[in-house]
């Protein structure tokens, strides 16, 4: 409009209406001027309000702490993980898996250096930590301009990579975190899986890509129970052609090994080197005086005269004798300062001989630098004979052994009950599945028994290590690899996330769905379950016989892997 009048004005509009036009002007030129001011005022008011600080990752298992900052941290191809001068021969191994599981999850291969000061963008890795509150296990992640992963320990740091891979794959594009730090520590010290190995044997591949699952949650020990018999084999005439078998293989015992599967001291020593560089110890057990049909077989002279014939002949002193010479020759095959010699469900009737045996056996062990766990049995094993309380006890049932009483007597025990943690595929009298949804909601690590509170420990007993799960195979092979699997993996992240984390911030529901975006283990290839498919009672299987309703078990299963 104002243009215009000033057309009119050169067309000879008189002087007056000129100025009252330019005055026109610069009212409205003042009036932008205000709304310029005010909006910048506004900007700066706006800038200075606190942006909303990033919630804590989703992981598994839960963080202890987080204390969120402000926008997101980018990964880059030109990132370096960076090791720090004075931890760096420490933490080579770490950093190499660090960048193996990077490379799958980010699909980025970054170079491994030495250096004092990360550059912008860079993941460092330190064993420089002042935090004594996160013990030998714990972390600090400090996500900023720079990414670093403290402890004081290489599993600690181990521990950290974990959680930023698992953050890292929850990223559409694979790249971004949230800035922020997490303190991270664990309840528990043991935090565990045992596998049945005695009774199915697993390759040695199958065992390493178990390593691999175990330590992506931060679980840290992985015991395999190594000789044992199909259950009441011993109890048959014909005991001597009933399964049973001994899994390690060495020229000093010739015919012992299992003929289906054994494993050399090359294998057990590949699978400690991948258990070393993922934070999980390799805890073996060889079960004495009783599951031992594989060793009478092999020395039928050991054997009881007067009981069962997978039970040990104590009262004869050879058979300590063939024992220590079994532990002689495998115990270098292994690294851990613990091993298992079993010690469960032997006669009730020779409880002294038997309590003598365990002290016998520990105090040999001891010898040779080696603490000792069994399966806890002194409730039932009633003897004057003290067992060495230096000892620790699987507390797998609680009749055997009272969790309470044997905390009352002095030892650390590990909670392994039985109807809570046992799992023992198609054989109907112990879960076929775990009850992952009663475990993640109900249960925690000083709980015994969920109906009867006299046989649960305080929450924070210091005899309380921990607990594990355990896989028994009483059935042998009535299921596959994928079937296995299918049992342990929602068994290691229910189990991670209560002996890790004091909480669970997660329903059930979400803590699943959660899982199912982390079940990617980097580097490892554990079998699953077909597909499902639609089928009727009428559909063919393969070689053209019909699906009956009767068979499809393992379709039931993989529907309940995918929901």
């Amino acid at each position: 409009m104002i243009f215009s009048q000033l057309a009119f004005f050169k067309k000879g509009w008189p002087p007056v209406c000129w100025r009252m036009n330019w005055r026109l002007a610069g009212a409205l030129l003042l009036a932008l001027l205000g709304l310029f001011l005010v909006g910048a005022r506004l900007a700066i008011f706006l800038a200075s309000l606190p942006t909303a600080v990033n919630t804590p990752p989703l992981v598994i298992p839960t963080l202890r702490e987080w204390h969120g900052g402000v926008g997101t941290f980018t990964l880059t191809s030109d990132a370096r993980i960076v090791l720090d001068p004075s931890s760096a021969s420490r933490l080579q191994a770490t950093a190499r898996v660090f960048q193996q599981d990077l490379q799958a999850v980010a699909a980025l291969r970054l170079p491994i250096i030495t250096q004092e000061t990360p550059s912008n963008g860079d993941l460092l890795l330190t064993l420089k930590n002042n935090d004594s509150g996160i013990g030998s296990e714990g972390y600090v992640l400090s996500i900023a301009d720079s990414l670093t992963i403290s402890a004081h320990s290489e599993m600690g740091v181990f521990y950290g990579s974990r959680t930023v891979l698992q953050m890292l794959m929850q990223d559409p594009l694979k790249s971004h975190l949230a800035r922020g730090v997490a303190r991270d520590y664990p309840r528990y010290a043991v935090r565990g899986f045992m596998l049945d190995v005695g009774r199915r044997y697993f390759t040695p591949a199958l065992l390493e890509d178990y390593v691999r699952l175990l330590s992506w949650f931060k679980m840290n020990e992985f015991q395999l129970h190594l000789n044992d018999n199909a259950p009441g084999a011993g109890e048959r005439t014909d005991w001597r052609r009933q399964y049973a078998a001994f899994r390690l293989q060495s020229a000093r015992f010739p015919g012992l090994a299992a003929r289906d599967g054994a494993y050399s001291r090359a294998d057990m020593a590949s699978l400690q080197a991948l258990a070393r560089t993922h934070a999980v110890t390799i805890l073996p057990e060889i079960d004495t005086p009783a599951h031992d049909l594989a060793l009478t077989q092999y020395r039928p002279d050991l054997a009881s005269p007067h009981a069962s014939k997978e039970f040990l002949n104590l009262a004869n002193p050879a058979t300590m004798r063939f024992v220590e010479d079994l532990w002689s020759e495998f115990l270098p095959w292994f690294s851990s300062s613990q091993v298992h010699i079993g010690a469960d469900e032997y006669a009730l009737n020779d409880a002294d001989r038997y309590r003598t045996f365990v002290n016998r056996l520990a105090a040999f062990l001891s010898g040779k630098g080696k603490t000792v766990r069994i399966w806890g049995s002194l409730s039932l094993m009633k003897s004057h004979v003290a067992v060495a309380r230096n000892i620790v006890l699987d507390i797998w049932n609680n009749r055997w052994a009272n969790p309470v009483q044997m905390v009352r007597e002095g030892f650390q025990i590990v909670n392994m009950n039985d109807n809570l943690l046992y799992i023992v595929p198609r054989a109907g009298y112990y879960h076929d599945y775990l009850d992952t949804k009663t475990l993640y909601t109900r249960w925690q690590p000083f709980i015994f028994d969920l109906s009867n509170p006299r046989l649960n420990l305080a929450p924070n007993d210091p005899h309380l290590l921990g607990a594990m799960f355990a896989l028994w195979n009483d059935k042998l092979n009535v299921v596959s690899d994928a079937q296995i699997d299918d049992r342990i993996e929602p068994a290691v992240r229910v189990l991670s996330q209560k002996l890790w984390s004091d909480a669970t911030p997660l329903s059930y529901g979400q803590f699943e769905q959660l899982a199912l975006q982390l079940s990617s283990v980097p580097g490892a290839h554990l079998p699953e379950l077909p597909q499902p498919f639609e089928f009727t009672p009428h559909q063919q299987g393969e070689g053209g016989r019909s699906l009956s309703w009767s068979e499809p078990l393992a379709l039931v299963t993989v529907w309940r892997r995918r929901l």
